[in-house]
């Protein structure tokens, strides 16, 4: 059985945190650990056997969601929802803007979700540059939907709202009968536990559901007799499950 090796990139504060391992089976080994590194290029040694994933943070996502009542049962048109959903201050949305959508139509609500997440192009450019140079697969996507992947699959839970810590700030999610439902991002230690109050007594309110609290730590991981995780850590492992199941 072949080695193959995965590169997992999160754009860190002032560097890109980086982490290279190699996956034989259902063995995992780290390479060198968690490293900060000035940019993503191709490594040599690996040949062309290794993944690169770059995942971006929440903050440097724009995340936006409506609900429009369903009329079509065939996917609609881009033009027909982009204008709702897409930033009002950006005039050339789909030049300035690497974006992707998801649909989701309830049948018994009559209804058709449609959940936008886009980046500027020219911070994913400035990210991939050396990726583009040497032909290199690579994958791009944003970290909270990789973390609520992850963990609403390890959950047995249908609505709670999820915090984890990256880039010494907090970004809150919430899931609503198993779906991403509420981002939030830059929030820092000292505004977490209002925001969570707040976004708490919103659904509650709102929508007559109680939501169920998690933080996001070893525990979750089920890693707490293996290892001992910083905060930032927790995001940084579920990104590499992710991508090792994913590619």
């Amino acid at each position: 059985m072949l080695n193959k090796y995965f590169s997992i990139t999160i754009p860190g504060l002032e560097k890109l945190r980086n982490v290279v391992v190699k996956v034989k089976g259902d063995q995992i080994n780290f390479i060198n650990g968690i490293n900060r590194v000035d940019s993503i290029g191709k490594i040599k040694k690996f040949n062309y056997n290794c993944h690169y994933i770059v995942l971006l943070p929440a903050e440097s996502i724009f995340y936006n969601s409506i609900t429009l009542a369903e009329r079509n049962p065939y996917k609609v048109s881009e033009k027909s929802f982009m204008p709702k959903v897409a930033p009002q201050s950006e005039a050339d949305f789909a030049e300035n803007f690497y974006y992707d959508y998801l649909e989701t139509v309830s049948e018994s609500e009559g209804t058709r979700e449609i959940k936008l997440f886009a980046v500027k192009r020219k911070l994913l450019d400035s990210l991939t540059t050396e990726l583009d140079k040497h032909k290199n697969n690579y994958l791009v996507s944003a970290l909270p939907v990789v973390i609520f992947a992850v963990i609403n699959k390890i959950l047995n839970k249908k609505n709670y709202l999820l915090y984890y810590k990256i880039n010494k700030k907090y970004t809150l999610l919430t899931v609503r009968n198993n779906k991403l439902d509420l981002l939030q991002s830059g929030i820092k230690s000292e505004n977490l536990q209002p925001e969570i109050d707040k976004t708490v007594k919103y659904y509650l309110n709102s929508f007559k559901l109680d939501l169920d609290l998690i933080e996001g730590s070893s525990k979750l991981l089920k890693l707490g007799k293996f290892i001992d995780l910083k905060a930032d850590d927790f995001a940084f492992l579920t990104a590499l499950f992710w991508s090792v199941n994913k590619c």
